[in-house]
């Protein structure tokens, strides 16, 4: 399992973004970006065609990813993790 696509982003303006594949991740996580709004801690999945996106906001500042969705019930575990650990970064 990869991770195709992630961000880091202060309401609704984007502080980091990395992609490894071709595709409109950006577009759609910018969609995300604004669906979640507020303040509120969030850990929350949504599906887009074949991808996975996972978002976790905490104290205003959201990590999101994107991972095939092929992966299975692994992608959620270690994108999930992978947002921990770039959560326990920025603190």
């Amino acid at each position: 399992m990869a991770i195709l696509y992630a961000l880091v982003a202060r309401g609704s303006v984007v502080l980091a973004e990395f992609t490894a594949a071709s595709t409109n991740a950006s577009a759609i996580a910018k969609q995300i970006l604004e669906k979640t709004t507020g303040d509120n801690d969030i850990n929350v999945s949504y599906s887009q065609d074949r991808y996975i996106f996972h978002v976790k906001r905490t104290d205003g500042l959201t990590v999101l990813c994107m991972a095939d969705e092929s992966a299975g019930s692994n992608s959620i575990f270690l994108s999930f993790l992978f947002l921990l650990l770039k959560k326990l970064t920025y603190i």
